[in-house]
């Protein structure tokens, strides 16, 4: 039985979520997404964050919880978009949301362009995403749609490499899961670096 999903922090605090019922789907637990904000500690308030593989919303609900500026939550399926403008109607926080239903990474530059440059953005594909390596790298070496001092968080198996280089800033591991974050602003000369090898 999937266990149910809650707020952890902030002004929706303790407020159950929803969580799309069809195969593929897995939410950032609880415990996943308590690590992942208190790493990403003060960043958070104002920031302006995309959830991407939205899901069922529940990061980027997190981050506006605890005071993100706006989220823009994108995910290519109409349930999971369902589901998220159903999670935001009962958080009260859907003035500070946009919902999506696009695909990635062919739609992420309509989306930038649309919406502007992000602070913080989170990616959780389905494993094994055959495009996560080379939009990672966009996002990662390029800050494509980041703004400056960008943050990149992505969430993969464990066993799923996905760029080589750089090393990620941070890494935390539970069960098959990693999640890897990314200061993008230290990230320019090694990339360069990189590239010239």
């Amino acid at each position: 039985m999937r266990r149910a999903l809650r707020v952890i922090a902030g002004q929706a605090k303790s407020l159950p979520l929803k969580v799309p019922h069809q195969t593929g789907i897995r939410p950032t637990t609880d415990a996943m997404r308590e690590v992942l904000f208190a790493s990403l500690g003060a960043d958070v308030q104002g920031a302006r964050f995309a959830d991407l593989y939205a899901g069922s919303g529940a990061v980027g609900i997190e981050a506006l919880s605890r005071d993100a500026q706006c989220t823009v939550f994108v995910d290519r399926d109409y349930r999971c978009t369902q589901v998220i403008n159903s999670n935001l109607a009962n958080s009260r926080l859907a003035s500070r949301a946009v919902v999506l239903r696009r695909s990635l990474p062919t739609a992420w530059g309509e989306i930038t362009q649309a919406h502007g440059l992000f602070d913080i953005v989170f990616l959780d594909p389905p494993y094994n995403s055959s495009a996560l390596p080379a939009f990672a790298e966009r996002l990662v070496c390029k800050g494509e749609g980041l703004a400056p001092e960008g943050i990149v968080v992505l969430q993969h198996d464990r066993g799923e490499p996905v760029l080589s280089e750089p090393p990620p800033d941070k890494t935390k591991v539970f069960g098959q899961s990693q999640i890897d974050i990314y200061y993008v602003r230290d990230m320019t000369n090694t990339c360069e670096r990189q590239a010239d090898e």
